[in-house]
């Protein structure tokens, strides 16, 4: 026997020496919980010491009264219907706002438990109230910041997305359903992200999120353009976030979805007006000279192929401006662009220098035979009759010609051998095709 058997020994003696109401008594007293039996005509048959405290007086006074001797009608009448259901054999627990012995409100879970039924009638119910108010407390405080974080997702003029590892949908707000054109709510959560974008989940977007997943990164950003079911192009901006545990693992993702499609169709306009003439749409005068360098500079990278530029200007269109007005002069402009649009090939380059002046570039398959069809085209279209408010108006043009090879490869020079074969045109007597000659050696 170890020196400390002895002493085992005796604490287990001691305890084996508990009555069973000794052992009741203990328990009730200690267990810091308010405990009272109450019968089924309502009246307390046990209560512990704690309970009577919370009315200001002892076990042995609270014995024989009744619940509403307690708590008074008024106060009883709110939890009588969880009593009613003690009382037909159901294990109740709710929760109620108490004013403690020291004059401030707690919360209390307040557990009823019936008694065992003899002869099927239930005798009556256990009572038990256990101190939970900073669990509540807590509990209220998450719940309102829920509730707040929940509003300014919900009213946040971005879309809001949350995911778990898996990219599997947690929460999306409504912004997130209408821009997206998803389905209804209820039909998305636990959804795959990827598979509700289908086509539309580009690949930078891919990659953005499964370098959060792998934990990479923690924040990061990605750009996707689409066509929604409804013939809408939305452009998009995300902003990705990813949320991790205690030792790294990533437990959810958050996307921020900005839409900027007036955004992107504003630097499309701003990107057009800068590059094409506000009255015929064709290129302007910077946008013209910039493609030219690009094809001269391909011709004299590859060693290989030509360059055609025509410059037309309009016969007789000073005419019209004079008689029918420039309103009239404009949307002979508007034709003349038009009918420019049909006669040369897709791949062909047009704009209009200002006032009556085109220029044309052909920079594929450019034959001397390519060059005259096209030109000559351009000068039957554009005879033909004008209809303008009901008149029938008549313009012609002429034509210079500058190709290279074999001419000078440079831009303003090519520009300007075009404009003096157009004079050329127009002097030998309008309405025709002339060609700007190398310079003799």
């Amino acid at each position: 026997m170890t020196p400390d058997e002895p002493e085992r020994l005796r604490r287990r003696a001691r305890h084996t020496d508990w009555s069973k109401e000794e052992l009741l008594e203990l328990i009730t007293k200690s267990a810091g919980a308010t405990l009272a039996a109450v019968d089924r005509n309502l009246q307390m048959v046990y209560v512990n010491e704690e309970y009577a405290r919370w009315f200001g007086s002892t076990p042995e006074l609270l014995v024989g009264k009744t619940i509403i001797d307690l708590y008074g009608e008024s106060d009883a009448a709110r939890f009588m219907p969880f009593v009613e259901r003690v009382l037909s054999g159901e294990r109740v627990q709710y929760q109620r706002l108490l004013r403690t012995p020291y004059g401030f409100d707690e919360w209390r879970t307040i557990c009823l438990t019936p008694w065992p039924a003899r002869n099927g009638v239930i005798d009556g119910f256990i009572t038990t109230a256990l101190d939970v108010h900073e669990l509540q407390v807590t509990m209220n405080a998450l719940r309102a910041a829920n509730q707040r974080l929940s509003s300014h997702m919900e009213n946040s003029p971005l879309a809001v997305l949350e995911m778990d590892q898996d990219l599997r949908l947690l929460h999306c707000s409504q912004r997130a359903v209408q821009l997206m054109g998803w389905l209804p709510l209820a039909h998305l959560e636990g959804r795959s992200l990827t598979q509700l974008l289908g086509h539309t989940a580009d690949e930078g977007l891919h990659e953005a999120l499964q370098r959060l997943q792998e934990g990479q990164e923690a924040q990061n950003r990605a750009e996707t353009s689409f066509t929604r079911q409804d013939g809408a192009e939305v452009h998009c901006e995300w902003f990705n976030s990813a949320l991790t545990d205690a030792e790294g693992r990533v437990t959810s993702i958050m996307a921020l979805v900005q839409d900027v499609s007036a955004k992107i169709q504003i630097a499309r306009q701003q990107q057009y007006l800068a590059n094409h003439d506000s009255l015929t749409g064709l290129y302007n005068r910077a946008a013209f000279h910039s493609r030219l360098d690009q094809a001269l500079a391909r011709v004299r990278h590859n060693a290989a192929g030509s360059v055609a530029l025509l410059f037309i200007d309009l016969d007789g269109f000073q005419r019209v401006n004079d008689t029918e007005g420039h309103r009239a002069g404009d949307e002979v402009l508007r034709i003349v662009a038009r009918r420019l649009a049909a006669t040369v090939r897709g791949e062909d380059t047009m704009a209009r220098l200002g006032g009556d002046e085109f220029l044309v570039m052909l920079d594929r398959e450019v034959t001397r035979d390519v060059t005259d069809g096209i030109g000559q085209r351009i000068i039957n279209a554009l005879h033909e009759p004008m209809w303008v408010d009901g008149r029938a108006l008549h313009i012609g043009a002429s034509i210079g010609v500058a190709m290279h090879p074999p001419l000078e490869g440079e831009t303003d020079a090519l520009m300007n051998r075009a404009d003096q074969a157009m004079y050329a045109a127009k002097r030998a007597g309008k309405g025709r095709l002339h060609y700007a000659q190398p310079a003799l050696q």
